[in-house]
């Protein structure tokens, strides 16, 4: 049997973790959103420059499984940031119709200093709480993100198809 309220008539503690979860996650991309206005960039584009920071030069149709993005809108981000000078397209050297795209010095100083910048502001969002309250929200996460099936952080490599099937539970 699933709780449905907690011991003094509020939320069950696992709503509770999903209420703020769900918040934490809107504040994170407030935050995102935000940064990439400044950078004169788009959320996606943003995600994508960070991606390549994490992972280096992948193939065009690796970044759309991962994204779930469509082939035609991942095509007009890539063009941007190409024309802004952060990324490049080349055809891999074993097989030509594979288009790989990497960060380029210009695209490695802003992935760099997006990174930092999340970096700090997060060290400031966890100052105060203490080391071992830290490590158990990281196992709660670690251990629901499990269960989800979630797909890896970026730079892993996938141990299954990242896309599923519309009747499965994702």
């Amino acid at each position: 049997m699933v709780p449905t309220g907690g011991s003094r008539g509020g939320p069950a503690p696992d709503e509770q973790l999903g209420q703020m979860f769900f918040r934490l996650n809107r504040g994170w991309m407030k935050m995102g959103r935000e940064e990439a206005r400044e950078l004169g960039l788009s959320l996606p584009q943003m995600f994508l420059v960070g991606g390549l920071r994490e992972m280096g030069e992948i193939p065009v149709n690796r970044w759309v499984e991962m994204m779930g993005a469509s082939p035609s809108a991942t095509t007009g981000l890539l063009d941007g940031l190409e024309s802004g000078g952060y990324i490049q397209r080349a055809h891999d050297a074993k097989d030509r119709r594979q288009v790989l795209i990497s960060l380029t010095p210009k695209g490695r100083a802003l992935a760099d200093r997006v990174r930092a910048e999340y970096q700090l502001r997060w060290k400031g969002y966890c100052s105060g709480i203490s080391g071992a309250e830290l490590e158990a929200a990281a196992r709660t996460l670690g251990r629901i993100l499990e269960r989800m099936g979630s797909p890896p952080a970026l730079g892993e490599r996938a141990t299954e198809p990242l896309h599923r099937s519309k009747g499965r539970a994702q």
